[in-house]
């Protein structure tokens, strides 16, 4: 992974095949842009066709398998240099692919939609079976994520058991969402192609957190396309 600047708008570029990037911070930042002008930018810099990103509501719709929505909190891509963006603020970028063949996924991975079996749903798909490689992309950290009691029990109403993924610490609980996430994956056979990802919240000079900046955050962008 390397740092890259674009027209005054830092990224991190992460892999080739696909192309991963992830908006970082900086004076000019990328989510305050317009879809448009995000297109616009993209093409001038690496001749993609087009670029989308959505409104997300914390939910498994995935753009490209899922009908007509309002939201969408994932895409399916099987066009080359067709862009996409997962925009997050601590959730969990999850990017899905199969560098053989042009199958590519964005998942926005927070608690919620991972509850609601968005992953699953992803690699469940006819194009889903056929994924090989995953990105996990920065989110917060389990030390930084103290869950409640309701947290907790609406896994436990939808029977799943996160036991192995909870950290208790005075009197506080903490959530490892990544270790959740890789569960997941490995179930599935997925090659994982970073062994840990940067904290949103401890990252305060390159990452966006709603944990540390409330109202106050913009979004993280991760970019994929093939």
């Amino acid at each position: 992974m390397k740092e890259i600047i674009i027209d005054g708008f830092r990224m991190m570029q992460v892999s080739e095949n696909p192309k991963i990037l992830v908006s970082l911070k900086s004076k000019l930042d990328f989510s305050t842009l317009s879809i448009s002008e995000k297109e616009a930018l993209l093409k001038k810099h690496f001749k993609i066709d087009s670029y989308k990103d959505f409104q997300q509501s914390h939910g498994d719709n995935i753009f490209g398998i899922d009908g007509a929505s309002v939201s969408f909190d994932g895409f399916y891509a099987s066009r080359k240099n067709e862009a996409y963006g997962i925009k997050t603020a601590d959730c969990i970028p999850l990017i899905l692919w199969n560098p053989k063949k042009t199958i590519l996924f964005g998942l926005h991975c927070g608690w919620r939609g991972i509850l609601s079996g968005i992953i699953e749903k992803a690699l469940s798909s006819n194009p889903g079976i056929e994924v090989t490689h995953a990105f996990v992309g920065p989110h917060i950290s389990y030390k930084n994520f103290e869950v409640k009691k309701d947290f907790v029990e609406a896994f436990a109403s939808s029977k799943v058991d996160i036991d192995q993924f909870i950290t208790r610490n005075d009197g506080k609980t903490y959530m490892n969402l990544r270790s959740l996430c890789d569960k997941k994956l490995t179930k599935y056979g997925i090659k994982i192609i970073n062994e840990s990802s940067l904290c949103s919240y401890e990252n305060e000079d390159s990452l966006f957190s709603w944990r540390r900046d409330k109202e106050k955050s913009l979004r993280n962008v991760c970019l994929s396309w093939f």
